[in-house]
C-alpha cells in the first residue's frame, strides 16, 4: 500500500469514526433524557414485569397469568428478572429496542455515502416527539417498530426471505406490527420478490402457530377473542386527546415527509408513502393508543430526512446549510423541552410511587391489593402483596367488552378482604357495577395524592 492509499484509508477511517462518535453521542443525550422513565412507575409495564415475576414463582401464562398478547415480552422480563437484577432493569429492552432503530435508520440512509444524512434521520427520529414519549416504554410496539426497521432494511438489500421472516417474528411483541407488511408487499410485488417474503411472513409466524397450539385455548381467548370483543363490543376510542397531540406535535416532520415522498428520490418516495399509509391505518383504529404512533415513525422520519437531500445541501453556501440546521432544531425543540419536563415529572413520581407503596404495605396488614390497574401491579411488585385473585391484569376494558363477568368477579375479590386502590373516575372505576358494589361493600381507611404521577385516589378495605 503506497502512502497517497494509507492517507486516503486513514481520512476513511476517520471519518467513519467522527460519525460513529456522533450516533453515540446522540444515543447517550437520548438515554439521559429518558433515564428517570427506567423506573417503577404507573402505566401497562409493571404488569409485564409482574407477569414475568409470577412465571419464576411457577404461574402458567394464559392460565394462572391473564395476558392480551404474545409471550415474548413477559419471556424476555423474566430472562432479566432470572438474574437477580432489580425489577425496573427489565424495562431495559425498550430503549436499547429504539436506540436500535436508530442505528438502522443511520445504516438505511448513510449507506449511499450520506452519513450526515444518516446522524440527521437518527436525530429526527430519537427526538422526535413521539418516540421521545413512548420510546422507552415496555410496551411492545417499541420492540416490534425495531424489527420491522430491521425489516425494512433487508427488504431494501433484496434480502426479501429474511425481512418476511423478521417482520413476521415481530408479532411475538404486537400483533398490529402487521400493518407494516401491507406497504412491504408493495415493495416487494414491484421487485418482482413477493413469492420469497410471503414465504419469509409464513415462516416467522410459526413460533406464534407453536404458542397456540401449547398453550391453548386460554391463548387464544386472551390473545385473539379478548381484542375482537373490544372492537365490537367497546365504543371506538379515537378522541382527540389521542389523535391532536400527535399530529400538533409532528406537524414539521409530517410536512417534511411529505415533501419526502412528493420530490424525493424513489426510496424517500417508497418510505414516505408508506409512512403515511400506515399512518392512516393506525388513525383507522378502533381503539386507538397513542404507542401505536411508533409504528411508522421510522419510515417517517427517513421520508423527512431525505426532503433535506432534495435541496442537495452539501452543495449550497455555507448560511443556507446553517438555516437547514435551525429548522432541524427547531423541529425537535418542542418535543426535547417536553421530555425534560417529563424527566424532572418522572423523578418526583418515583418518590411519590415509593411513598404510596409504604402506605399501602401499612394497611394492607399483609392481605392482598386489588384495583386500578394502573397501580396494583406496580404496588404489588414494591410491596411484594399478591393481587387477589392473581390478577395481574386488572384493566377496565376486561369487564367493559364482557370477557370477564363484572359482579361475580368482583364477588371472588371481596371474599378475600384486599386492600383496594381505587382512583375515581378511571379504570375499573368506569365500570358502574364495580364503582357501585365497591362503594357499597367497602370503607375507606385511606387516601393517597401523587400529583408528579398524575393519580391520586382512596384506599378501601371490604367490610
Amino acid at each position: 500500500m503506497g502512502l497517497e492509499d494509507a492517507a486516503a484509508l486513514a481520512r476513511v477511517v476517520s471519518a467513519a469514526v467522527r460519525w460513529a462518535l456522533a450516533l453515540v453521542a446522540l444515543g447517550v443525550a437520548w438515554v439521559w433524557l429518558q433515564a428517570p422513565q427506567l423506573a417503577l412507575l404507573p402505566g401497562d409495564e409493571p404488569l409485564y414485569l409482574l407477569d414475568a415475576q409470577r412465571l419464576l414463582d411457577g404461574g402458567a401464562l394464559y392460565h394462572d397469568v391473564f395476558l392480551a398478547h404474545p409471550p415474548a415480552r413477559v419471556w424476555q422480563a423474566a430472562l432479566v428478572l432470572a438474574t437477580g437484577a432489580p425489577i425496573a432493569w427489565a424495562k431495559v429492552w425498550s430503549p436499547l429496542a429504539t436506540l436500535a432503530s436508530a442505528a438502522l435508520l443511520f445504516r438505511l440512509i448513510a449507506k449511499d455515502g450520506k452519513p450526515g444524512l444518516g446522524i440527521l434521520a437518527a436525530f429526527l427520529f430519537l427526538l422526535s416527539n413521539v418516540v421521545l414519549v413512548h420510546g422507552a416504554l415496555f410496551v411492545g410496539v417499541e420492540q416490534a417498530s425495531a424489527i420491522a426497521t430491521l425489516a425494512t432494511v433487508l427488504a431494501l438489500s433484496g434480502h426479501w426471505l429474511l425481512a418476511g421472516l423478521t417482520l413476521s417474528l415481530a408479532s411475538q411483541w404486537a400483533l398490529h406490527v402487521a400493518l407494516l407488511a401491507l406497504p412491504l408487499a408493495v415493495w416487494a410485488w414491484r421487485a418482482g420478490a413477493m413469492r420469497r417474503l410471503m414465504l419469509g411472513l409464513a415462516l416467522g409466524l410459526l413460533p406464534l402457530l407453536l404458542e397456540l397450539l401449547w398453550f391453548g385455548e386460554p391463548m387464544i381467548d386472551q390473545v385473539f377473542a379478548y381484542h375482537l370483543r373490544k372492537v365490537t363490543h367497546m365504543a371506538a376510542q379515537k378522541v382527540p386527546d389521542r389523535v391532536w397531540p400527535f399530529v400538533t406535535w409532528q406537524a414539521p416532520l409530517l410536512v417534511l415527509a411529505a415533501i419526502g415522498a412528493w420530490r424525493g428520490s424513489q426510496l424517500a418516495r417508497a418510505l414516505g408513502l408508506s409512512g403515511f399509509a400506515v399512518l392512516a391505518l393506525v388513525l383507522l383504529w378502533p381503539r386507538l393508543q397513542a404507542y401505536y404512533f411508533l409504528l411508522p415513525m421510522p419510515w417517517l422520519a427517513a421520508a423527512a430526512t431525505l426532503a433535506f437531500d432534495v435541496a442537495n445541501l452539501q452543495r449550497q453556501p455555507f448560511h443556507l446549510r446553517i438555516v437547514a440546521l435551525l429548522i432541524v432544531l427547531g423541529l425537535v425543540r418542542p418535543g426535547v423541552e417536553s421530555a425534560l419536563a417529563r424527566r424532572t415529572s418522572a423523578i418526583a413520581a418515583k418518590t411519590e410511587m415509593i411513598q404510596l407503596a409504604a402506605q399501602v404495605q401499612t394497611l394492607a396488614g399483609g392481605k392482598p391489593l386489588w384495583g386500578d390497574g394502573a397501580l396494583v401491579p406496580l404496588l404489588s411488585l414494591r410491596t411484594g402483596l399478591p393481587v387477589a385473585l392473581g390478577d395481574t391484569d386488572v384493566n377496565a376494558q376486561r369487564f367493559q367488552s364482557g370477557v370477564t363477568p363484572p359482579v361475580a368477579h368482583l364477588a371472588a375479590v371481596l371474599a378475600q378482604k384486599p386492600l383496594i386502590v381505587l382512583v375515581p373516575r378511571h379504570g375499573i372505576d368506569l365500570v358502574p357495577e364495580i364503582h357501585d358494589q365497591i362503594l357499597r361493600d367497602c370503607d375507606v381507611v385511606g387516601q393517597f395524592n401523587a400529583p408528579s404521577a398524575n393519580f391520586a385516589g382512596l384506599l378501601l378495605r371490604p367490610r
